[in-house]
């Protein structure tokens, strides 16, 4: 049973590597968003090159996991021709509470990553900005297809960019998937270098408390 979990982790470490360009020694968990469309999940963890992504279910309940608790924003970066398919990729890098640090990708033009990314340009308005702890909320669609769909909530408040969404909307209104990109990489770009300054900083900040530990976020991660 132990050698079979070291193969799981092992095999998932193989799959962050290709994602991150083998930068993965800091995350725990990697989850890919709408992986399966037929399904009610939004959440899946993969488990290795050999294993099929799993559902993250509600522990007690087993409905879809659909809310991240109390975490921060940690790190963006895109990750290109990934997979068969040479795909374009939007990773997020989240913190919990408790310090543990995940990934969630997804395609970079996906409904998806243009709502979180929305999101995330209203957080650079917030009075902590990027620093702010927040929920990341994720759902399926009704529509045909099933998309995915993403809101940032701050103390029960939704955050959001209204010129980044108009800006998007129209990208779409127009057929312009270069449009989009630009209008995601820019943001991308903004947000990583505010990001990198955030952490220098806290690399030399002594810390005398060690945070709380949100229950529902231990639960979550």
């Amino acid at each position: 049973m132990q050698e079979n979990s070291s193969i799981v982790v092992d095999n998932a470490q193989s799959v962050l590597s290709e994602f991150t360009g083998g930068n993965s020694s800091d995350v725990e968990m990697m989850i890919g968003v709408g992986l399966v469309k037929d399904s009610d999940a939004v959440y899946f963890q993969y488990m290795g090159d050999e294993a099929q992504p799993q559902a993250l279910t509600m522990p007690v309940s087993g409905k879809p996991l659909t809310r991240l608790t109390n975490v921060t924003l940690s790190g963006l970066s895109i990750a290109e021709e990934i997979g068969e398919f040479k795909s374009t990729k939007l990773n997020i890098y989240l913190r919990s509470s408790a310090g543990r640090t995940i990934m969630l990708t997804s395609g970079l033009t996906t409904i998806w990553s243009q709502c979180l990314l929305t999101c995330i340009a209203g957080l650079l308005k917030e009075p902590l900005g990027l620093q702010v702890p927040f929920n990341l909320d994720s759902w399926k669609g009704n529509s045909k297809m099933r998309p995915c769909f993403a809101g940032i909530r701050v103390n029960g408040d939704k955050v959001t960019d209204d010129d980044m969404y108009t800006a998007l909307a129209e990208a779409r209104s127009e057929r312009n998937p270069e449009l989009t990109q630009r209008i995601l990489r820019d943001l991308i770009d903004v947000v990583s270098k505010q990001l990198a300054t955030t952490n220098a900083v806290d690399a030399v900040d002594v810390q005398v408390d060690a945070p709380a530990v949100d229950p529902d976020a231990a639960l979550l991660f």
